[in-house]
């Protein structure tokens, strides 16, 4: 059951062109996720997509495959679904945030085990527990609720969050596994009405009734959207 895990990369984002190059401890993002995730056990090919010759270049440098894509892909998802049209083999497709530099390997196999394992789950994802509440509390900080069985009810900026069926409320890790077939319908999928409203990707599977199983990562991992939460990871430093 071959692996395919793409890491979508683009420098025209709004709130932070070129996020993918910003140097961070010394390296840029993007290889921050792409050496985590080389760590990962179960992935079987691992290119980042882009439609930006910077990202590529650098890319290339230290040593990543790269795939070219379209430049009108709307979303990261469209980006991996092009890339997935490409490798009729893969049978689970990972996608991979490029802003994801405190990626946890460990997690990442785990849900990749927990697919091939299992073939009813068709889509998964990870959240680990925050334990600060005004940190979970944070309207960029985006929440799951999971019911008893490890699947996500919903997915929420808001808070305080108001479910009674959650078992857990998790904070969410920008990462998601696909069976094939799922993702190629997903990116043909217009967004619905949640997804709009909330600005999550993800909701646009949880409104045509796919679950998604959620996989605990035992780290917490700073995604980063702002210049601002980059200079606060730099000056933090790298977990040990």
């Amino acid at each position: 059951m071959t692996v395919l895990a793409v890491i979508p990369a683009r420098y025209a984002a709004q709130r932070f062109p070129g996020k993918p190059l910003a140097p961070l401890w010394g390296r840029p993002m993007v290889q921050h996720v792409w050496d985590r995730a080389r760590a990962a056990d179960g992935i079987d090919r691992l290119v980042i997509a882009t439609d930006d010759a910077r990202i590529e270049t650098a890319a290339r440098g230290f040593g990543a495959t790269v795939e070219h894509t379209s430049p009108e892909c709307a979303s990261g998802t469209d980006r991996v679904a092009e890339v997935a049209r490409r490798h009729p083999e893969a049978a689970i497709v990972i996608n991979l945030q490029g802003d994801e530099p405190e990626l946890d390997p460990v997690a990442l196999a785990r849900l990749i085990a927990g697919m091939r394992d299992d073939a009813g789950i068709r889509m998964a994802t990870l959240a680990h527990p925050e334990h600060d509440a005004a940190v979970l509390a944070a309207p960029d900080v985006v929440k799951v609720g999971v019911d008893a069985d490890g699947f996500a009810l919903y997915f929420t900026r808001e808070s305080p969050v108001r479910e009674p069926r959650a078992a857990a409320v998790l904070r969410h890790i920008g990462v998601y596994g696909f069976r094939r077939d799922l993702l190629l319908d997903f990116a043909a999928w217009p967004p619905g009405r949640l997804e709009r409203e909330q600005r999550l990707e993800q909701l646009r599977a949880v409104e045509r009734g796919v679950r998604i199983r959620v996989f605990t990562a035992e780290r917490p991992s700073a995604g980063i959207d702002t210049p601002e939460q980059l200079a606060a990871l730099e000056r933090r430093g790298p977990r040990t």
